[in-house]
């Protein structure tokens, strides 16, 4: 572990020194706060590492409690994006408190723009690859970023995603992460990886950077399950649980002969024989496959580091419509609904342009989503939603969601056939199985 140079400690002790006392919501971090203030006092002040900033997050009970330390831990270099995701996910937390990172700080400069690779989070389920990006440029201007993960020159097998927010104006640096989701595993027989990142509005700066990961990988820990659960009187199968330090991956499938089609897993919740709990992952790659495949995965927030003795698989609000009523046929030429379920009331408008609009009257109203994904014409082709407006009334959301046209050969076939995708109807119950640890 790299120690901190003299500014980035006096800059630490200048952060830590304005956090507020009344934002120290526990006594577990007013503890904490306390005793990295009298390290501070110490000699041995100029050997201080970020071992120091794992102790302040190993002593509190959560960062999202208090903002003002959650801004301290932020500004501790490599940590920072890092620090950012353990509000939306818990596993990180402890990936932090377990240094199971790996500092890597190198960059590449073009045009006024320096990309720099700082830290990587790798196991076999993928990767977090921290970076940051430093313009001489107002970053409000730019509207997204592209990435690429190679290894030995070769686009690995995964899944590979990264965002850039819109930035307020006056922004000249940002810090993100790239996150790499492999469903077939990481192959790490050669730790050699290249980040291609390109600007959507510079398009000829292309950032190529080099790493070499020197840490060894943990092996994930698989457990089999074979457990059928009912629930309301469907069906689904639990299969096996993985769980690797960055996500934790549950294998399903979907019993094909039940009356009903499962929408969605709303709430899955794993408890320990302490009643600590984890839950799904709400920021980053929340599975792999469909419902409809013979088998799929969903994404849950990792225990690797602390796995209990036994652990209880719950399943709340789960999403499910009769399967006479999956789907609306509508024709955009004629601006005719052909077909549309009995037992869903969509209130559907077909608009110009393959666009529709509709109202959802449900208690989740804000929780902005659409009803549909994609639709498939005449001819069985797909063609998939790009862009989803929101509208908030007293009693209903109205939507107005548009097909992408632009990147297709041809115009869909009618009619065409909308799949219900989400809806606010549930099974009743609640699922749960309980899985002995060996």
């Amino acid at each position: 572990m790299s120690q901190l140079d003299n500014d980035q400690q006096q800059r630490y002790i200048e952060l830590l020194e304005s956090v507020p006392m009344e934002t120290l919501q526990s006594n577990k971090q007013f503890m904490a706060y306390k005793q990295l203030k009298k390290r501070t006092r110490h000699k041995r002040l100029l050997q201080f590492t970020v071992t120091a900033a794992i102790i302040m997050i190993a002593l509190i009970s959560s960062i999202r409690v208090s903002p003002a330390l959650a801004y301290t831990m932020a500004q501790i270099p490599v940590l920072k994006p890092l620090v950012e995701m353990i509000a939306l996910d818990k596993g990180i937390k402890d990936i932090i408190n377990n240094e199971y990172y790996e500092p890597i700080n190198v960059s590449q400069t073009i045009d006024g723009k320096t990309l720099t690779i700082t830290s990587v989070v790798a196991d076999e389920s993928g990767m977090i690859i921290s970076y940051k990006l430093q313009s001489d440029e107002d970053l409000a201007n730019f509207t997204g970023v592209s990435t690429e993960v190679k290894q030995q020159g070769e686009q690995i097998y995964a899944s590979v995603g990264s965002s850039l927010s819109a930035q307020p104006e006056g922004t000249f640096e940002v810090e993100n992460t790239i996150e790499v989701a492999a469903s077939q595993g990481m192959n790490y027989s050669s730790q050699d990886f290249e980040i291609t990142l390109s600007l959507h509005d510079r398009p000829e700066i292309v950032f190529d950077i080099p790493f070499t990961l020197k840490n060894d990988i943990k092996a994930s820990k698989k457990y089999t399950i074979n457990k059928q659960i009912t629930v309301d009187g469907q069906d689904f199968t639990i299969h096996e649980l993985i769980i690797s330090p960055i996500r934790s991956e549950l294998t399903m499938s979907i019993d094909s002969s039940n009356s009903k089609k499962i929408l969605n897993f709303g709430d899955i919740r794993i408890y320990d024989e302490h009643q600590e709990e984890w839950g799904k992952i709400r920021n980053g790659y929340s599975g792999f496959g469909n419902y409809e495949d013979k088998q799929f995965s969903i994404m849950l927030e990792s225990n690797f580091f602390r796995i209990p003795k036994s652990m209880t698989i719950e399943f709340r609000d789960i999403e499910a419509i009769e399967k006479a009523d999956e789907s609306v046929v509508i024709d955009f030429d004629k601006k005719e609904i052909m077909t549309q379920p009995k037992n869903i009331n969509t209130e559907l408008e077909i608009k110009d342009n393959f666009e529709i609009q509709y109202k959802i009257l449900s208690s989740n109203k804000n929780e902005l989503r659409s009803m549909f994904n994609h639709l498939i014409d005449a001819n069985g082709e797909t063609y998939y939603s790009n862009s989803a407006t929101f509208s908030e009334h007293d009693n209903y959301l109205l939507i107005t969601q548009k097909f992408d046209m632009e990147n297709v050969k041809n115009l869909p076939v009618n009619p065409v056939k909308l799949e219900i995708a989400r809806y606010d109807q549930y099974l009743n119950g609640v699922g749960r199985i309980q899985v002995e640890l060996k």
